[in-house]
C-alpha cells in the first residue's frame, strides 16, 4: 500500500544501508545507518550538528558490497535540516555515479519496474559534474 506522501513524491525512495559522508564547508557529517535514497537526493538521520537549509554540499555514498568498492559522488544542497535528520537534493552527478545510483535504486526498490520507468523518463535530469 502506497502512502499519500509517497504518492505525491515525484521520485521513488528506497531504504539502503550504507556509509555516507556529506561535506559542508569545512565540516564532514557521517552516517553508517540506513538512508532513504532517490534519483533526486537522500535523507538520513544524524546526531551531528546539522547545517542550515540551502547550504551547498558534496555527498559520497560508499558501496562496499562488491569486490571493487564504488563511491557515488554528487554535488548537492541541504533542503531540510531538523534535529536528528538531514535531507540533501542532488544538483549534479558524474555519469558513473548516476549509473551506480540507478543500480542501487532499481535493485532495492519494491517496484523495480516503476524505478526503471522513473529513470527512463528523467534520464536528462542531471548534468555531469565538470
Amino acid at each position: 500500500m502506497v502512502s499519500e506522501a509517497e504518492e505525491k513524491r515525484e521520485f521513488l525512495r528506497v531504504p539502503f544501508n550504507t556509509e555516507v559522508e556529506i561535506r559542508v564547508g569545512n565540516r564532514t557529517i557521517r552516517s553508517m545507518d540506513r538512508i532513504d535514497i532517490s534519483l533526486r537526493g537522500l535523507h538520513m538521520k544524524t546526531d551531528q550538528e546539522i547545517p542550515a537549509a540551502g547550504a551547498p554540499c558534496r555527498v559520497s555514498i560508499m558501496l562496499k558490497a562488491s569486490k571493487h568498492p564504488v563511491i557515488i559522488q554528487a554535488d548537492g544542497a541541504v533542503v531540510r535540516s531538523v534535529t536528528g535528520s538531514l535531507a540533501v537534493e542532488f544538483t549534479s552527478l558524474d555519469p558513473d555515479s548516476y549509473h551506480h545510483l540507478r543500480q542501487v535504486i532499481i535493485n532495492n526498490a519494491t517496484d523495480p519496474e516503476r524505478a526503471e520507468q522513473e529513470f527512463l523518463s528523467h534520464w536528462g535530469i542531471r548534468r555531469p559534474m565538470p
